[in-house]
């Protein structure tokens, strides 16, 4: 550090993006690797499916911190590759209710040991401690910018009031 200025390479939120980003570039190497044409993003989304299919588009956006141009787009190819199948909210008519199909269902299962494997690369020579930590700090984070979140969101109610 110089004259207190930290680098942009030192940034704790560069460093946090430069392995999130380093992460899934590697990661879309690993699934071409394997014979699997998807990306990081869209296995997320396939995994958040497994794990609550029926969502709508809004709620999956939410639960994958997508906006609603992103996940569309997302939703669209999952669509088009025959992993996701769309299906009229009965209680909304302006929304659709997204289910994995067969296919994506299988093609999410192949690539979870993708997954995992590379998750265990990216943190090897790295003790449960350390990991720990790493857990907490990150939640910690997280916690804060969701408390900034709340003030702006109370900020702005104020001054809507006013």
């Amino acid at each position: 550090m110089k004259n207190n200025i930290f680098s942009i390479d030192e940034l704790p939120n560069f460093l946090i993006y430069r392995v999130r980003t380093q992460g899934a570039v590697a990661l879309r190497k690993a699934f071409l690797a394997a014979g699997f044409d998807l990306t990081p993003e869209q296995w997320g989304v396939m995994t958040r499916l497994r794990d609550n299919e029926g969502m709508n588009q809004n709620q999956l956006a939410e639960r994958t911190f997508k906006d609603r141009h992103n996940i569309n787009r997302i939703l669209n190819l999952l669509e088009k590759h025959g992993y996701i199948k769309r299906r009229p909210d009965k209680s909304d008519k302006r929304a659709h209710r997204i289910f994995l199909t067969k296919s994506g269902r299988m093609i999410q299962e192949k690539l979870t040991p993708i997954v995992l494997n590379h998750l265990h690369q990216r943190f090897k020579d790295l003790s449960p401690k350390d990991i720990e930590t790493l857990h907490r700090i990150l939640k910690h984070i997280i916690k804060n910018i969701e408390e900034i979140e709340d003030s702006i969101r109370a900020g702005s109610k104020l001054l809507n009031n006013a």
